[in-house]
């Protein structure tokens, strides 16, 4: 099992890349949007437009200027699948990250949102840290790949690459799996964020169309394993790597940007 480690508010990292945002909410269910908008208020968007049909959605996304879209797939008239796919047809639209928030949750469904230009797919009921992750990591993801288009992701002491599916501690090679590469590289991404464990499970394990009632002790499973490895090159490299990865209460798994001292 992966050691818990309790930060003093763990919504903190989340807040740093929330707070001020802009985001379009499509959601027929009024109490739904008004919940999912108070979240983001609460959690420091400053701009949050809601409405009910996609057509209403498309409007807007057009006009105005937003950080995230999140959309419900199943809404009258112009369903969210329909309306992303105007959206993307435009330029407008075209870099805003878009996260399905939506109760269809087979695996042709979410792969005919990630087709129809979503960027996450996300099965109602959802808790809210789990919706403000998932939107904290596209809007990261985002700026990320605004400054640097290429596919070597570098913390630290570490770096990946992507395309070669290679990782290393100082310049020495960490001996990796398939599977654990993915989940290195999607800590990676989000370095300083926790992740939580379905983010990890649909990420690293999206073959599978279902998620198993013991998928977190799975997950702990890999993540000691690549803990040890980590241990192990950063024994190679001479340094201290036993505190890359942590468990963070509640709120998922994070690589540290740098060991703790």
């Amino acid at each position: 099992m992966v050691t818990e480690t309790l930060l003093d508010d763990p919504m903190q990292a989340f807040r740093a890349l929330l707070v001020g945002r802009a985001a379009l909410l499509l959601e027929d269910e009024p109490a739904v949007s008004a919940h999912i908008e108070h979240t983001l208020r609460g959690i420091g968007f400053a701009r949050v437009d809601c409405v009910e049909t996609g057509e209403a959605a498309v409007a807007l996304a057009l006009s105005r200027s937003y950080d995230v879209l999140i959309l419900d797939r199943m809404t009258s008239s112009l369903d969210g699948l329909t309306a992303l796919a105007r959206i993307r047809e435009q330029d407008t639209g075209a870099g805003v990250p878009a996260l399905f928030l939506t109760a269809l949750g087979s695996e042709r469904h979410r792969l005919e949102g990630l087709a129809s230009g979503g960027d996450d797919y996300l099965v109602k009921p959802v808790s809210d840290e789990e919706l403000l992750a998932r939107i904290a990591v596209l809007l990261r993801r985002r700026s990320w790949a605004r400054d640097d288009g290429s596919d070597t992701v570098t913390v630290g002491d570490m770096v990946l690459s992507k395309g070669a599916l290679r990782a290393t501690l100082q310049g020495h090679p960490i001996d990796l799996t398939a599977r654990e590469f993915a989940i290195l590289a999607l800590l990676a991404d989000n370095a300083g964020l926790p992740v939580t464990r379905s983010m990890l499970w649909s990420r690293c394990w999206s073959s599978y169309n279902f998620q198993p009632a013991n998928f977190g002790n799975t997950i702990d499973v890999h993540i000691s394993r690549l803990r040890r490895k980590l241990e192990a090159a950063g024994t190679v490299a001479g340094i201290d790597a036993s505190d890359l990865i942590v468990a963070v209460r509640t709120q998922g798994i994070m690589l540290r940007t740098a060991p703790r001292p």
